[in-house]
């Protein structure tokens, strides 16, 4: 029986060393470049992105309205928000790489079958809600997991490099070549083309790059469940007022961040701007987060505690104010970039917060609770925004109401306590 107990101890012992090693050796570097990509090739760079460039080709193909092609979005949403935390849960118990191997097949697999969709609105709907659960098996909130398994020293910074660039080229870059592919080939051979990819591409660099530490690859945890890793229990974590305060304000701030990002165009717009403008102001938002996600990272690795990073949670507030009064290009790019700065936080610090807090344990689990709460905001908040818009005929109350939960992030985040760094 001791035996088996040191056995089961030097495992344990051999994930947390390698996690804990600093510097960068070639698995490590393989492991950041194939979690870049494979954040690039998540569901919302070939699925949600896609989805919105191509509404009105769909729509005209199918003789449907475009409320009938976007309900698509609220399939995929709703089958995410189920998922996330089984994701977690699957992550923890048979390894993050087995979850992400299975979710990049799905999620390719699902492509090719949108390529191919009857014109049938369900049957459009039921492949939308599975790419939902392909992209949460392969989504960042498991990719974040990955790294923070690897990294000890310096895993904020490396969780927003990930994060950061395989998100914001996304952004930046699936826009425009999903325009291109569906003018040069319709909208069937595009989404068959991005299935393509991600199993020729995004899979195959996953299945060389994205390994956990040794001692807690699926099937050495499996046989070792008894010893789990250090930190919180699911249920400890979710029996935490620390945790629900995390949630209260980090992700659901994040989300309703994202909304205005999403509906940024169609807010200055209305404000005077023209369709360029507004995509340039766009672009630079996401090129903002980009650039942000691993400085606010390496910011928190030099913290005890996070609320040196609150500084961008005030100017992601001045932001906001900026953009719901910006009549012209100079101020509404001001407004963007500063807002961005907030985005760019937001999501770069939910992983770092809940693995310094809570540890690897069920880290994948209690990731999936507040990823679904980000899923949420991002739902609700740009159906409030255009319901403000309606009701008031202005962007500019809803705004401030966003405004308002960001000053309550900044108050949470400067209240939490200093870290575990043994976590």
């Amino acid at each position: 029986m001791s035996d088996a107990l040191a056995a089961r101890s030097a495992i344990s012992g051999a994930g947390q060393s390698a996690a804990g090693r600093p510097g960068l050796d070639f698995r490590r570097m393989a492991l950041l470049a194939g979690g870049t990509l494979g954040t690039f090739a998540g569901s919302t760079s070939t699925v949600t992105i896609p989805l919105g460039v191509m509404l009105v080709p769909i729509a005209t193909s199918f003789g449907w309205s475009r409320t009938t092609v976007a309900t698509a979005f609220l399939a995929q949403t709703l089958s995410q928000a189920l998922c996330f935390p089984l994701a977690g849960w699957l992550a923890d118990r048979f390894g993050t790489r087995a979850c992400l191997l299975f979710g990049f097949a799905a999620l390719g697999v699902t492509l090719f079958a949108i390529a191919a969709s009857p014109a049938s609105p369900w049957a459009f709907y039921g492949l939308f809600a599975l790419s939902g659960v392909g992209g949460v098996l392969a989504s960042t909130m498991v990719i974040a997991k990955l790294v923070a398994e690897w990294f000890t020293e310096r895993r904020g910074f490396w969780l927003g490099l990930v994060g950061g660039v395989g998100n914001g080229l996304g952004g930046m870059v699936m826009p425009a070549v999903s325009g291109l592919l569906v003018v040069a080939l319709g909208w069937r051979h595009s989404f068959a083309l991005i299935g393509l990819f991600v199993l020729v591409c995004a899979l195959p660099v996953a299945w060389a790059s994205l390994r956990s530490p040794p001692g807690m690859e699926a099937g050495t945890r499996a046989r070792w469940s008894e010893v789990p890793l250090a930190g919180h229990s699911f249920a400890e974590a979710m029996r935490s007022p620390l945790f629900w305060a995390i949630f209260s304000a980090v992700p659901l701030g994040g989300g309703a961040l994202t909304g205005v990002f999403a509906n940024t165009v169609t807010i200055l717009g209305t404000q005077g701007l023209s369709a360029a403008g507004a995509t340039l102001v766009v672009t630079l938002f996401a090129l903002t987060c980009v650039i942000v996600e691993p400085l606010v990272g390496h910011i928190l690795d030099l913290a005890a505690r996070p609320r040196r990073a609150a500084f961008f949670y005030v100017l992601a507030i001045v932001g906001l104010l900026i953009l719901a009064h910006a009549h012209t290009l100079p101020v509404a790019i001001a407004g963007g970039v500063l807002t961005g700065m907030g985005l760019g936080v937001e999501f770069s610090v939910l992983p770092y917060l809940l693995s310094r807090y809570f540890g690897l344990r069920d880290l994948g689990a209690i990731c999936g609770v507040a990823y679904t709460g980000a899923l949420i905001a991002n739902g609700v908040s740009p159906v409030a925004l255009n319901a403000a818009y309606d009701h008031f005929g202005s962007y500019v109350l809803g705004i401030y109401a966003i405004a308002v939960m960001m000053v309550y992030a900044l108050v949470v985040f400067v209240l939490l306590p200093r870290f575990d760094r043994a976590h």
